[in-house]
């Protein structure tokens, strides 16, 4: 006879007692008691009446969403979670909810569903809530009227810049900009006027303030694409100055926060190249997000072994040294006496010369560079000295940096390095001032 034709024993399957008792009472397993209940059809694949298994509940919130754990002979899967939404009234397009199944010690599963509540136009829809990274804003630019190049003596002309660090923070009632427009709109109007074979940027072109390992500021969220987006002008203003230079981008430490955090945080889609593209940069590099490719400009990546060499005995790189109390350059000097080395990344303007003996006996003169930065210097890019107030705004303080850039004259063996200050809007090169109405662009 089976065990179903006996009234009290399906009785007691219809209780919320559990399978192990009812198995002890009876004299069989748990597992038959859990098959005669699912049997009976007490799998609830669409439960709509009210808790009648220890341990299932139903939660309702002030604002709307609700909780709910339910109990099945079978772990329930997508769809029945959606045909329980229904049974309570909802359609499972228009609520948004969590779910999950653990198992019942007792037996069967426990069927979690959280937060289920109204989607959020906006919030709900599927979009992300925060800006994504994409490339810049593409700028259109008519290159126009070009100056002719100077003469130079048969020698070719490299100009130097270091250390823009484009970035913003939002604080108090502003966007405060890391990069200088002034000190930067200065330096291209002086490429204009030269048209060099080469323009360097010795690295930390970007800040990438929200990508860094230090403590995150309120005021970096949101800001990486409008940094991209000033990047990205700042590079089709340099190519519309100068259409027929070189143009390097040597990677800086900052400039690889970029790689680092996708290396981090997203390692699945660290690589990650365009479709039938495989001799393209990934699409979260920075010559991608940058548009460099579409300017023509070259990107030297791998930081800090990052390097571009404008001859046989002159490297240029963003640099590992800063020396707070004394010269960098003088450690670039005495470690590599033999080369010339043109480097960014303390943000202060310095040329140091150092003469060794050569092989027969005469004098070997090199020399190392920093051409300083094209960021502001008072506090508003974070450093080790910066600080905030309470509103987020940047604190005034006073930075050892001071802006500026560099120019090489080389060939035949020779070489002519210099670094030009930048003062407040203005500098002198070549006995001519240059301000940023030489540009046409205001700040």
């Amino acid at each position: 006879m089976s065990r179903l034709n006996d009234p009290e024993y399906v009785a007691v399957l219809r209780t919320d007692e559990w399978p192990s008792s009812i198995g002890a009472r009876y004299g069989i397993s748990r597992h038959a008691v859990k098959r005669d209940r699912a049997k009976l059809g007490e799998r609830r694949e669409n439960p709509t009446t009210g808790p009648v298994i220890a341990g299932e509940s139903e939660t309702h919130r002030p604002d709307g969403s609700a909780d709910y754990v339910l109990n099945s002979e079978q772990a329930w899967g997508y769809s029945d979670f959606c045909r329980f939404i229904e049974s309570k009234g909802q359609n499972p397009d228009e609520v948004t909810f969590t779910w999950g199944v653990t198992t019942n010690p007792s037996g069967g599963f426990w069927n979690k569903l959280n937060n289920v509540r109204p989607k959020v136009a906006g919030k709900d829809d599927g979009a992300p809530e925060w800006p994504v990274i994409q490339p810049a804003e593409r700028v259109q630019f008519v290159t126009g009227w070009v100056p002719p190049k100077p003469a130079r003596d048969g020698l070719k002309l490299s100009l130097k810049c270091a250390d823009t660090q484009i970035g913003f923070r939002a604080g108090g009632n502003t966007i405060e900009a890391f990069h200088d427009w002034t000190a930067i709109n200065v330096f291209i109007a002086v490429c204009r006027a030269e048209q060099p074979d080469s323009i360097i940027i010795l690295g930390d072109f970007l800040d990438l303030a929200a990508q860094g390992k230090y403590v995150q500021e309120a005021g970096f969220a949101r800001t990486t694409q409008m940094a991209l987006n000033d990047g990205h002008l700042m590079l089709s203003l340099l190519r519309a100055a100068c259409p027929n230079s070189q143009i390097v981008l040597v990677e800086g430490n900052h400039d690889k926060r970029m790689q680092s955090f996708i290396e981090q945080n997203a390692l699945a889609a660290f690589g990650l190249k365009q479709a039938n593209m495989p001799d393209s940069w990934p699409v979260m590099s920075l010559p991608n997000l940058l548009r460099m490719g579409e300017l023509n400009i070259d990107y030297m990546d791998a930081y800090p072994a990052a390097a571009h060499w404008d001859d046989d005995t002159t490297r240029n790189i963003h640099g590992t040294r800063a020396n707070s109390r004394g010269s960098t350059m003088a450690q670039y000097v005495q470690d590599a006496p033999h080369i010339n080395t043109w480097a960014g990344h303390t943000h202060r303007t310095e040329i140091i010369y150092k003469t060794v003996i050569g092989p027969r006996g005469e004098p070997i003169e090199t020399y190392s560079a920093n051409p300083g930065a094209l960021c502001h210097t008072d506090g508003r890019v974070p450093s080790v000295h910066g600080a905030i107030h309470a509103d987020g705004s940047s604190a005034r303080v006073v930075e050892d940096w001071q802006q500026g850039f560099g120019s090489l004259l080389h060939g035949d063996g020779v070489a002519w390095p210099q670094v030009h200050r930048i003062r407040d809007g203005v500098t002198v090169y070549n006995g001519k001032r240059f301000t940023v109405e030489h540009m046409g662009v205001h700040a």
